[in-house]
């Protein structure tokens, strides 16, 4: 009997399982039925033409470039952001739609006029009155028949005249000034119309986006500099893609119209500062040209920073030493013609740039910065280069350590040539220290094998001591590019391959010309131990910055880069800088009165004096006049600065010749100070 009920219950519990799922079979099906119904019915059409739309098409809006900031996180280039008017067409957009909005904008807003080719107003004029009308008037049946739309056309521009175009009104120009920036771009990628919309045009245009088919209103931005023209000619300059790279630009996937840098950093390092642009896709009917739905939207991006290893501060205050040096320079006899000065500051291990200034004073005594300058401008050094001469000597046995000779005038056919003092017999060190021409004299020409004695060439070859000096001073990147991360260093200029006594005065730096930029990596390759370090301006390469006074996220650090060592035994390295020691600090050096004092941290290093002659732009002779330099690191022992200073043109009278030097004491005392205090802060922090 028990059995018998629970038999019973599950009988009765079964079927109501199954009209459960039965129903709820029905309401699925009923779903997918309705669900089919709706695409059938509803969007059928516009899922017919999807299915036939086999054709992409990409807009893409343009993205803000990269930050560029100093290695203390100061920003020194910067986006200011303004809004700009653009234009999208599409492959089905007729010159009539353009016509209408640009009309309508004519209203609103002014565009520059620039010059309008006589093409452009005669398409405007068709346009105006009409393709139509104009075929009618202007075109026979017979040509209507005989020709295909495009000659069809041509034949018709060709019968709009002269007078035709004088019947255009400046508000009808205006409309086409308007008309031709909206023509501009490619379908489907916005063009710019109007940059710098004032808040009026902003709000008119806004308001009526509805009537104004391919008209947005987009945030954009131009690059700004908080710090003035300071180094801003190594920043480098942003503008529409030169013609000439179209088509090299184009194969990297940049449109025609995009902004790209041109000169310098932002040259340089174009492709890490570039945004990456927000992409609307779109599908469109290949037979109407018409897009179907909405686009799928791909945000775009800021380009990434770059941090400098410039130091703003330290850039400011050397740029301002320089001004006040030159105009204490120009008030000493006959320093008339001193306009310029340069000085880099690097460290010599690392490579990192801390300062690349320059300034030269206009025709109206007013400064212009010229960084530039330091890595383009060429001069004959002087005898801030004997270390290289010293070391070569050293290296290909034409002198020993320790070696003496005897200082005094020697005769080079009917050239007399001299120290600027008689020093009877001196050894390499007192060479460098007191500055002695003979003494690198010799070293030539034991290089070119001459016998000065003999008055003649005992090798093979008599440019030999021009090549042999050229290899060498190129292993300290002297009249070699340095490999500075910056598009299209100088090399200086070769004097050639010329008499006898050129190749002395090439040993004495009076022959070659070198650029500031290179001298640094001189001295800086003898600072370090004999290892030709890499320059750098940027240290490195870092995301958007996501929080004010927050770093971005870092994407590369660049590390320092030997390009080559030295192929010259340490000891003779250890010489040379001794002998550069000797310079800034023992009696009789160069440079001792200057330098010898303990607030500039036991620097060493080599001053230099080139004589040259001057030329007006006629060739005519104006006057004789010096190149003052100097090179230096500190400190002796463990270099952590060096630095290249060169002033054109000074007077070569007695007393007049010590602005390099002054330059050099007050960028010691700056790098310093500057040191201190960035130290004191830090710890101020913790």
């Amino acid at each position: 009997m028990e059995t018998q009920k629970k038999t019973k219950k599950k009988k009765n519990h079964l079927p109501f399982r199954l009209n459960i799922l039965f129903v709820a079979v029905f309401l699925l099906f009923s779903v997918l039925i309705l669900r089919l119904g709706v695409l059938q019915i509803v969007n059928g059409e516009e899922k017919r033409q999807e299915s036939e739309a086999i054709k992409k098409e990409e807009a893409k809006k343009e993205a803000p470039r990269g930050k560029i900031l100093d290695r203390n996180q100061r920003v020194v280039v910067d986006n200011q952001p303004y809004f700009t008017l653009t234009y999208t067409k599409t492959s089905s957009t007729k010159a009539e739609d353009t016509y209408k909005v640009a009309k309508w904008l004519s209203q609103h807003i002014q565009v520059e006029k620039k010059k309008i080719p006589e093409r452009d107003k005669k398409d405007f004029f068709i346009v105006k009155t009409g393709v139509a009308n104009l075929m009618k008037e202007r075109l026979t049946p017979a040509e209507t028949k005989k020709l295909n739309n495009e000659k069809e056309y041509k034949l018709l521009v060709s019968r709009i005249t002269k007078k035709d175009l004088d019947t255009l009104t400046k508000k009808d120009l205006q409309i086409l000034a308007i008309k031709r920036e909206m023509d501009a771009g490619y379908a489907y990628s916005a063009s710019p119309v109007k940059k710098n919309l004032t808040d009026r045009e902003i709000s008119i245009i806004s308001e009526n986006l509805d009537q104004l088919p391919g008209i947005d209103i987009m945030p954009d931005a131009d690059r700004t500099y908080p710090f003035g023209d300071s180094l801003k000619t190594i920043f480098g300059r942003v503008k529409q893609m030169p013609k000439e790279q179209q088509d090299y630009l184009a194969a990297m996937n940049y449109d025609r119209t995009d902004q790209v840098g041109i000169s310098g950093l932002e040259a340089q390092y174009q492709e890490t500062l570039r945004g990456t642009k927000e992409k609307s896709i779109y599908l469109t009917n290949p037979k109407t040209g018409k897009t179907l739905g909405e686009p799928k939207v791909i945000p775009g991006k800021r380009g990434k920073d770059l941090v400098l290893t410039i130091d703003m501060e330290l850039q400011h205050k050397m740029e301002k030493v320089l001004e006040e040096e030159i105009r204490k320079g120009r008030a000493d006899r006959g320093n008339e013609m001193m306009r310029s000065a340069y000085i880099v500051m690097m460290n010599p291990k690392t490579g990192e740039i801390y300062t690349i200034a320059g300034k030269k004073m206009d025709s109206s005594g007013k400064f212009v910065n010229d960084s530039y300058g330091a890595l383009f401008d060429a001069y004959e050094m002087g005898s801030a280069v004997k270390g290289a001469t010293v070391l070569t000597g050293l290296h290909k046995g034409a002198i020993h350590m320790g070696e003496y000779i005897y200082d005094a005038p020697i005769k080079i056919g009917k050239t007399t040539k001299k120290s600027h003092a008689n020093m009877g017999s001196i050894n390499d060190l007192t060479a460098l220290k007191k500055s002695s021409n003979v003494y690198m004299f010799n070293i030539a020409m034991r290089l070119g094998k001459y016998s000065y004695g003999n008055k003649s060439f005992y090798g093979d070859n008599r440019y030999l001591g021009y090549d042999v000096m050229r290899y060498y001073f190129s292993q300290f990147g002297l009249g070699v590019k340095t490999g500075i991360d910056f598009p299209n260093e100088s090399t200086g200029y070769f004097g050639g391959y010329q008499e006898l006594g050129n190749m002395l005065d090439m040993a004495i730096g009076q022959f070659d010309t070198y650029t500031p930029i290179q001298m640094v990596q001189y001295v800086s390759t003898i600072a370090n131990g004999g290892y030709r370090v890499q320059p750098r301006l940027v240290k490195e390469i870092r995301e958007p910055q996501t929080e004010v006074q927050h770093e971005g996220k870092l994407v590369e650090r660049f590390e320092p880069n030997i390009l080559n060592e030295i192929d010259m035994d340490k000891s003779y390295i250890n010489r040379v800088q001794q002998g550069f020691w000797e310079v800034y600090h023992s009696p009789g050096g160069t440079a001792a009165q200057y330098f010898n004092n303990p607030k500039y941290h036991n620097p060493a290093g080599k001053t230099g004096t080139a004589q040259v002659k001057k030329y007006d732009h006629n060739g005519n002779f104006i006057a004789n006049k010096d190149n003052l330099t100097l090179v230096g690191y500190a400190p002796y022992d463990n270099p952590e600065i060096a630095f290249a200073i060169i002033v054109p043109d000074a007077s070569p009278y007695s007393g007049t010749q010590a602005v390099n030097k002054h330059i050099g004491q007050r960028a010691l005392e700056t790098y310093w100070a500057l040191k201190k205090k960035t130290e004191t802060e830090a710890q101020a922090k913790q």
